[in-house]
């Protein structure tokens, strides 16, 4: 009798896995997601998954509504931030609306669940006189830090994500022009740009690019990145934010913004400089411009605080 059950377990999880590599395969092949975001996904719905192992769920048409809110109260135990529920919540409706369009659940489940509403916050962000302080208290003593003053350089100047900036290979600049192609979220590819002083930093990097694969053998070196790490290989996102929490530790500057923060600080600055939301929003490269508008709250509160500084009759 047991082995029978055991059985028929098997054969229900059969049937899950089965639905969720077919969606895996979907996403990964038709949908041409980027392989983080699939990671996060498969994640997420296998976490799933095996809950409704625990419970004895028979079979994936068996899903309904009342499945899915038990585990949401079982995810309350994990504390998970709002931003976190929001990739999760996408995670779980994208694969329901997976199972309804080929028919492999009975009920239509998405149509009843609400995604949370995203929490915005104010996002931390240097200013300009912070900003000065610590680009230039980054004094390039070896092809180490020169390399890294190019990196915190060109992302003040052009606002990109660390792992964009991670991400660029030599063929995707153009000096001439002053000018980037950045691979960002869901593949989308948008130019960036250099500023004068961002632009001579890169150059002295250039010249000395090369020290950081010459003594190796290139079987082990992939020179086609721009930023390289002390094995000629594409420098990773953890050794930035590595080396940012040095120097920002060594500027003194009061604070410990993260190196995510000067893409906030860019553009927060070109904000107070009088550049317009639409143009912020393009060399952010966000999909919305609802998403840019929280630089408006920051802007917002700096001039509550300059009224206060500067109105003779503000106190």
């Amino acid at each position: 009798m047991q082995k029978k059950q055991e059985k028929e377990i098997e054969n229900v999880m059969k049937n899950l896995i089965e639905s969720f590599n077919l969606y895996i395969k979907y996403i990964r092949f038709e949908k041409n997601l980027t392989p983080n975001t699939i990671s996060s996904y498969s994640a997420d719905i296998l976490h799933f998954v095996n809950y409704l192992k625990d419970i004895g769920t028979v079979k994936t048409s068996d899903l309904n509504l009342s499945m899915f809110r038990e585990y949401l109260k079982y995810l309350d135990n994990y504390k998970y931030s709002n931003a976190t529920m929001i990739r999760k919540f996408s995670s779980y409706i994208n694969f329901f609306k997976f199972l309804e369009d080929n028919d492999l659940v009975d009920k239509k489940l998405t149509q009843f669940i609400e995604r949370p509403r995203k929490h915005h916050r104010l996002y931390s962000f240097l200013s300009q006189r912070e900003t000065k302080i610590l680009l230039e208290s980054i004094k390039p003593v070896d092809d180490f830090s020169l390399r890294d003053r190019s990196i915190i350089e060109l992302i003040y100047s052009t606002g990109a994500r660390i792992s964009e900036v991670g991400n660029i290979r030599i063929k995707d600049i153009n000096l001439s022009e002053n000018e980037i192609l950045v691979h960002g979220k869901g593949r989308k590819e948008r130019m960036v740009y250099l500023n004068h002083i961002a632009l001579d930093w890169l150059n002295q990097y250039l010249k000395i690019r090369d020290n950081f694969i010459l003594h190796l053998n290139k079987r082990y070196a992939d020179d086609s990145y721009l930023f390289l790490n002390k094995d000629g290989k594409k420098l990773s996102t953890r050794s930035i934010r590595s080396s940012f929490k040095k120097y920002v530790a060594r500027a003194g500057i009061g604070r410990n913004p993260t190196v995510h923060s000067l893409r906030h600080s860019f553009a927060t600055h070109l904000l107070e400089e009088g550049a317009g939301i639409k143009e912020i929003q393009e060399l952010l490269g966000h999909e919305t411009v609802a998403t840019t508008q929280i630089y408006l709250h920051l802007n917002i509160n700096k001039l509550k605080k300059d009224y206060g500084r500067f109105h003779p009759r503000a106190n």
